[in-house]
């Protein structure tokens, strides 16, 4: 008779495991980038002014190291199949050409934003005084 465990899973392919010991390097490495984002953080609050644009791109460093510390081994990428490999790997090019796209909008706005017709009173852009205009019409039209 056949392990109850092990029937069914013929078809997973013979792949291998992380070793418990493989966990727990990469979670003081997880711990190790959060206290250097934390300390960056501080460190560019309160001693090194750093152009935001390098205080971002510091903490986006820090974050795809994590992130790619936690797809490979807790997702179980690194023992997976190359097709399993490719797709991960795709997947994340994917989202790294998305903030790509996103940044370099973010960048082109002008921040900060301009003095425009959306940030000034309908007043001050049309250079009259404050009751002139069409409320001031719909506001005699009441008083009569």
């Amino acid at each position: 008779m056949p392990n109850a465990h092990n029937s069914g899973h013929e078809s997973e392919g013979n792949y291998g495991h992380i070793s418990v010991q493989t966990y727990w390097i990469v979670f003081g490495s997880l711990m190790v980038l959060m206290v250097l984002t934390v300390a960056a953080w501080y460190v560019q609050k309160h001693f090194v002014h750093l152009p935001e644009i390098v205080a971002v791109g510091i903490a986006l460093a820090i974050a795809i190291a994590k992130t790619t510390l936690i797809i490979y081994f807790f997702m179980h990428v690194k023992v997976s199949s190359r097709l399993t490999q490719i797709f991960a790997v795709s997947a994340f090019v994917w989202l790294m050409i998305l903030f790509v796209i996103t940044m370099g909008d973010y960048m082109a706005r002008g921040w900060p934003p301009q003095k425009g017709p959306l940030t000034q009173a309908p007043a001050v852009i049309a250079g009259a005084p404050i009751d002139a205009g069409v409320g001031a019409k719909h506001r005699s039209l009441i008083r009569l």
